[in-house]
């Protein structure tokens, strides 16, 4: 039987639209029944993850468990979070639901060692990196994991809340400007709203967007391109 996937999005709006895309475009299908099931909960309410995790912000648990049980009462089997940073909260509302959460971060690096890459830069946000979520992974996989100084996680920062509000051309330009002449090798784009701007022809960029809408397809029984 078909799984049906609870998508946690508007974290942010357009990084999920992102998402959502990536995961039609990532099924071979012939007609809509080819394509999977899921049910998305939009919640753009989900106080800000980084501000609640460096600055004593509000706690997003509470909203993220109340989409959860919606998504579950709606019927699905399993729910994501379409937002890295939102992972480090993501034992706290596993213990207050009943179906299970995906940890997108820890089963995005498997994936990719099952690939043969074993090293990579982080890329995202400021609570991303404090909360530790990729680095525990990394360290449990033996996945080396590359950190940018502060100069280049600032740069990032100003790409992704640009992004937010829309100023998509400002955002492409700090990337290509501030960002990404910084790195190299292979480079996890671990906030949804990076892969809307970054690009490079020189450094390998992995956009876990894409990497999740693939993961998921297949959770729920359909087939990839």
């Amino acid at each position: 039987m078909k799984k049906v996937a609870g998508i946690v999005g508007g974290m942010g709006s357009l990084s999920t639209v992102d998402f959502l895309k990536k995961v039609v475009e990532s099924t071979y299908a012939e007609k809509d029944q080819d394509h999977i099931r899921m049910i998305v909960d939009f919640n753009t309410q989900v106080p800000d993850r980084t501000t609640a995790l460096l600055h004593n912000g509000e706690d997003p648990t509470p909203y993220l468990v109340d989409s959860v049980r919606r998504l579950q009462k709606a019927g699905a089997d399993f729910a994501l979070f379409v937002c890295n940073t939102a992972h480090a909260f993501l034992e706290k509302v596993q213990a207050q639901v009943d179906i299970p959460i995906l940890n997108l971060p820890k089963l995005a690096l498997e994936k990719l060692m099952e690939t043969g890459i074993k090293s990579a830069w982080l890329t995202g946000t400021r609570g991303l990196i404090a909360s530790e979520v990729y680095q525990k992974a990394a360290k449990e996989l033996r996945f080396d994991l590359k950190i940018p100084d502060p100069f280049v996680q600032d740069s990032v920062m100003n790409v992704i809340y640009s992004v937010k509000a829309g100023r998509l051309q400002q955002a492409k330009q700090i990337w290509l400007e501030e960002v990404e002449p910084h790195l190299d090798g292979y480079v996890l784009l671990a906030c949804t709203e990076l892969p809307v701007v970054a690009c490079s022809e020189r450094v390998k960029l992995i956009d876990l967007n894409e990497l999740w809408a693939r993961m998921i397809v297949e959770m729920c029984g359909g087939r990839l391109k």
